[in-house]
This record gives structure tokens, sequence and C-alpha cells, in this order.
């Protein structure tokens, strides 16, 4: 499912982009410029902008209510398998843990500080004292 609405999406987008690139501008710019005007005539006088300007809003809704789906579908977990970075990291940590439950952590690796009872459960030397 996600496949396939991404897929429209992109379509769509690329549409869109082709769509407002044909559009001239209201006061004419590089368009009226560049061809002389010749643009202005190519649908007729006046069809041409009343059926890129509905083309754009069409695609314009298309493109939110895509954009809007893949967010939900990206945030129910259709796509990565509902679980966050962290999880995943606090999931394999228990699991190492376990695996070895004799042994304790000797210092924490971000900090490097001991921690608390030390490696064998034995009391922390006293700090400045012989």
């Amino acid at each position: 499912m996600y496949g396939v609405v991404l897929a429209f999406h992109l379509l769509v987008c690329i549409v869109l982009i082709a769509i407002i690139l044909i559009q001239s501008g209201k006061g004419g710019g590089l368009a009226g410029g560049a061809f002389g005007g010749a643009t202005q005539t190519v649908f007729g006088g006046r069809g041409a902008t009343d059926f890129i300007t509905k083309a754009t809003v069409y695609l314009g809704i298309v493109f939110f209510v895509t954009s809007l789906g893949l967010a939900v579908l990206t945030s129910r977990g259709g796509v990565g398998g509902g679980r966050s970075l962290m999880q995943e990291q606090a999931r394999k940590a228990a699991a190492t843990q376990q695996q070895q439950p004799g042994r304790a952590p000797s210092s924490t690796p971000a900090t490097g500080v001991p921690a608390p009872g030390g490696a064998a459960g034995a009391p922390a030397p006293a700090a400045g004292g012989k």
C-alpha cells in the first residue's frame, strides 16, 4: 500500500512541477519576452489559463492528500516496523545482558564513570586516602 501511494505521489509531484513551469506569470516574465507572446495563443486566448489554473489547483490538492496519507502510513508503522531506533537499541542491550547475567558493567560507555558498586559488587574505593 505504501509503495503504491509513494509512486502515485511522485507522479503527482512531477506533473505538478511541469504544470507550474508551463504557466506564464501575470506580468509576462520570460515567457512573454523570449517567445514574443506566442505562448499566450497555444491553447487559445482564455482557455489555456483556465485549464492550467484548474490543473494546478487539483494537483495541489492531490499532492497534499498524498503527503498526509504517506505521513499517516509512516507513523502507524506501515513501513519501518513501528519501533524507533532508541527502542531497538534498548532491546539489543537487554538481550545482551540476559545472555551474560554474571557480568556487570564496569563503566557506562558514554561517560566512562564507574558503575555503582564496582565491577564485582565491591564498594568503591574512597577518594584521597590510602
